[in-house]
């Protein structure tokens, strides 16, 4: 263990260390190294273990003050803490947030250990759109072996290909993650013939136990309470069904298909049994993740339904249960080592979910009184411990506040993507706790284990009784915030779509990592989770105003859209803050729109014309060098840089605007009555900053097939393009899975027409407009958002939506906007439009007789500069002459011949400036 200065000196000390890229080996993958890095290996994690309170906690004094170990190598420290199996060499089988945030935290252990970050090394397995989207995992690992893109099968989920790799890079061990094949038991098998260890359950372990009806079967059996489902009948006397593991370690099959409904049929009898007063889910048992389950209550709406689950996760087993209203979805973190023993880390409450994918994490689970919890706790270290679970896993309870109850709901046999939750409020690294496990060492000699249990020597080798000795009391309240590529707005749709960049900054009291980099981006196979953010503090309010000032500082730009926002909204809640939640609250919200990011309208408006103003002048200033690139001369397009129309739409509006610029960054617009002048800075990142209504506003947008998508002052607005009603257009990327009527039906507003996938899961879309559907794709193709899907021939076209034209006043306070006498006088000799006699007579305001002078001398010669260019010379030879003099710096090209464009108001203001000689007497005495 590393002696002084904690996990921060820690992670300083690595920042100054190059990493070195591991040899590449002979594989018919061909893996690729790594380059050299320049920063430290941790990438954007501050310390994955929060160091606790920095001087008080057992974390951070064991850093500090724990007698510090023997640097030593791998090999040492497994036999020394009683293991059997030095892990030198591992293979993430996994990508996105999984294979970074392991890597970042085996990494960052193996340095506290040993001082070398390269105790361990790490192979990636990367796919061509994991690669092309600049995934931080693989600027993480020692060494990527490139594998098949696509869907999931084709790589991280392909246990054939996964196997064939760990065996040609010769690894130790397999690191699954969690999604793709975390949970399917042929990966532990085949890599246990092959003498590989696989860093989790056993495999017919993880098949009775990562199957969610083996696991209620096993909890039934164990007398843990259980919510009605399919399996609460066909036991003895017709109860519940319970079991004894047979010889292969897994549920008898019988016993196990009467758990199950493979058909319609056998659902709807099921459903009948369990009775659809709370409603009905519709769980696939090796579904998660939101992926594979469905809720519905009553029987029309079943058939649909069940064969939604049956596509989302092909060949699973299905169940039926009870919807558990007014539930609290409460998670124990459990570690079981090959000796026998199983720890309860504690746990998380992961009750704000919508469509069953959570958005916040926390933990400790304070609304469950201390005792009760403990009894889950015990219940779940039994469960596991009578089985030889071994690894990382999680119990997952209902748990009823009202009452004080709890049920069983399953038991992931894999790491989950909120356990930071945990490290943060235990001190515990998991995924370094996962590897010690799997090298052997008893769960009691991991030094953090024995830090939580209160031990003062963290390398003693004494016994501890988990289910007996109790752990330190949690002094840390820690709140997580999933940053998704979801559209909060359409019920949170997951988008694709290159990401420009993260503006994050970690706290002492809020971290996060991110699983994409600077111009990066989410692929349409990828999980839509790209960021994870832990916030602490003494107490849940502490930890949750942590959170909400890191989310507002937080930006994300790219063609992607995310929660961001929306996540702060909800934090604000007066039920958040009162933690009077449950599992059904978020979706709750997301129905009846309840939270929202509300921005005035006509500010929206006026922040997207001042886009669309910027981004006109830039591509027609563009467009004009272009030309001149080309060998082109004519300058007749040079007006419409600074005197143009644009038309922004906005809730069934058209807001027509005439802009004219008046200087290089101030801009008039003029709408019927409304006239107002905006100025206009781009700041270094690309925003734009923009004061109107006495206010300034920072303005991010970007077009996208579906229209516009504006950040004005962090809240996002996609104000769409006007389309043609009669078309039915995607506003996701993904590809067609069944249209939901045949070619010629009818199909009414707000009805469902077509289900797609994207990002892993299957969505409806709905009809905007009533009338006759024909198809334009056919199931199985590729879309991208905006992409027409079909057209209607329209029951009634005059019922359609009309967009109306505004001819009101904006809801904007207009200020008075100033130049000073010698800017005016410099902008409009440069071209811009100004009132030349109002200039001309407004100059010698507040000046002397000698800065009056310096003025009129100073606009003679800046006029008599550009004119006599032009004297005399034809126009076309002057531009190539000015092109060529100004080869790369063609904006000189564009401002003479604008400037000369506008001789008739140069000429007044100069002849203005000189009648204005005639006062100097008056003026000046």
């Amino acid at each position: 263990m590393i002696r002084g200065g904690g996990y921060a000196a820690a992670a300083t000390a690595l920042l100054a260390l190059s990493v070195n890229s591991f040899a590449p080996q002979h594989s018919a993958f061909t893996p690729q190294s790594i380059a050299p890095q320049k920063a430290g290996v941790f990438g954007t994690i501050k310390s994955a273990f929060f160091n606790k309170h920095e001087t008080t906690s057992a974390l951070s004094a064991a850093t500090l003050d724990a007698p510090a170990s023997t640097v030593q190598t791998v090999e040492d420290y497994v036999e020394a803490r009683g293991g059997n199996r030095p892990i030198r060499k591992v293979l993430i089988a996994n990508n996105g947030m999984a294979a970074t945030k392991s890597i970042m935290s085996m990494r960052q252990w193996a340095y506290m250990e040993f001082g070398d970050e390269k105790a361990i090394q790490f192979v990636a397995m990367a796919t061509p759109e994991d690669l092309k989207a600049n995934a931080e995992f693989i600027r993480l690992a020692d060494s990527f072996v490139e594998v098949p893109g696509g869907k999931n099968l084709n790589n991280y989920a392909n246990v054939d290909v996964i196997t064939k790799i760990a065996q040609e890079q010769g690894v130790d061990a397999v690191w699954p993650g969690w999604g793709h094949a975390s949970e399917n038991p042929k990966l532990p098998n085949t890599l246990n013939a092959l003498g590989i260890k696989f860093i989790g359950p056993t495999g017919p372990v993880m098949s009775v136990l990562g199957d969610k009806i083996a696991a209620n079967i096993l909890a039934q059996t164990a007398k843990v309470p259980s919510i009605p489902w399919s399996g609460s009948f066909g036991g003895p006397d017709d109860g519940p069904l319970e079991a004894n593991l047979n010889a292969e370690g897994t549920i008898p099959d019988e016993i196990f298909e009467k758990g199950t409904a493979r058909t319609v049929e056998e659902a709807i009898e099921a459903a009948r049994r369990i009775g659809y007063d709370n409603g009905i889910m519709i769980k696939a048992s090796e579904g998660g993740g939101g992926k594979g389950i469905r809720f519905v209550d009553n029987e029309e709406d079943l058939a649909a339904a069940f064969e939604t689950v049956k596509s989302e996760v092909v060949g699973s087993p299905i169940f039926i249960m009870q919807l558990c209203k007014n539930a609290r979805h409460i998670e124990v973190q459990i570690v079981g080592d090959q000796h026998g023993n199983a720890v309860a880390l504690n746990g998380r409450d992961c009750s704000t979910q919508r469509r069953f994918q959570k958005i916040f994490e926390e933990g400790p689970p304070s609304i469950v009184p201390k005792e009760t919890f403990h009894e889950m706790e015990l219940a779940a270290q039994r469960l596991t411990q009578n089985i030889g679970y071994q690894g990382a896993g999680t119990v997952e309870y209902l748990f009823n506040a009202d009452t004080n109850e709890y049920y069983f709901l399953e038991l992931n046999p894999r790491l989950q993507v909120e356990h930071p939750v945990t490290e943060g409020i235990t001190g515990a690294n998991l995924p370094a706790t996962q590897l010690q496990v799997a090298m052997g060492i008893p769960l009691y000699n991991i030094p953090e284990i024995r830090m939580l249990y209160g031990r003062e020597d963290p390398y003693g080798v004494d016994p501890i009784d988990f289910l007996e000795e109790r752990y330190r009391d949690m002094d840390t309240h820690v709140i997580a915030a999933r940053i998704t590529a979801e559209n909060p707005d359409e019920g949170f749709k997951p988008t694709s779509g290159s990401i420009e960049r993260i503006k994050f900054q970690s706290k002492p009291n809020c971290w996060g990592y991110f699983s994409v980099g600077a111009n990066g981006g989410i692929h349409e196979f990828a999980d839509s989770q790209f960021g994870h953010l832990f916030a602490k503090g003494p107490d849940r309010e502490s930890a949750r105003k942590n959170l909400v000032l890191a989310l507002k500082e937080m930006e994300v730009r790219g063609d992607i859209r995310n929660s961001v926002e929306y996540l702060v909204k909800l934090l604000e809640t007066d039920d958040f803050k009162a933690n009077n939640i449950d599992t059904s609250w978020l979706d709750g919200i997301i129905k009846e729109k309840s939270v929202t990011v509300d921005v005035p309208d006509h500010d929206v408006v006026l922040g997207a014309a001042v886009f669309k103003a910027f981004e006109h002048v830039k591509s027609a200033t563009e467009e004009v060098k272009e030309s001149f690139r080309k060998g082109q001369t004519s300058t007749g397009d040079i007006p419409g840089i600074n005197s143009f129309s644009i038309e922004v739409a906005y809730l069934d509006t058209k807001y027509s605007f005439e802009v004219e610029r008046i200087t290089p960054d101030t801009y008039r617009f003029t709408l019927g009555s409304n006239v107002l002048d905006i100025e206009v800075t781009q700041t270094a990142e690309g925003a734009l900053l923009a004061n109107f209504g006495g206010v300034g506003h920072r303005i991010i947008g970007m077009d996208e097939p579906l229209g516009l998508r504006l950040s004005l002052d962090g809240n996002t607005i996609l104000m769409p393009t006007i389309f043609d009603p009669s078309e039915l257009r995607t506003d996701v990327t993904g590809k067609v899975v069944r249209y939901l009527q045949d070619n010629g039906s009818a199909v009414d507003a707000g009805q469902p027409y077509v289900e797609v996938e994207a990002m892993k899961m299957i969505m409806p879309i709905k009809a905007s407009e009533s009338g006759k559907i024909t198809h334009s794709l056919s199931p199985g193709s590729v879309i991208s958002a905006g992409d027409l899907l079909a057209s209607l021939e329209l029951t009634d076209p005059s019922k359609v939506k009309k967009i109306g034209t505004f001819d009101g006043t904006l809801d904007i306070d207009r200020t008075e906007f100033e130049l000073d006498a010698e800017k005016s006088v410099s902008n409009l000799l440069a071209g811009f439009n100004l009132d030349a006699e109002a200039v001309a007579t407004q100059a010698f305001d507040g000046a002397n007789v000698d800065s009056a002078t310096e003025l009129v001398v100073n606009a003679l010669n800046e006029f008599y500069r550009v004119e006599s260019q032009f004297d005399g010379q034809i126009a076309d030879d002057v531009v190539r002459s000015l092109t060529k003099a100004n080869v790369d710096s063609l904006d000189v090209v564009i401002s003479e011949n604008q400037a000369h464009q506008q001789l008739n108001k140069r000429s007044q203001l100069v002849l203005g400036l000189i009648r204005q000689l005639d006062t100097y007497s008056d003026r000046f005495g």
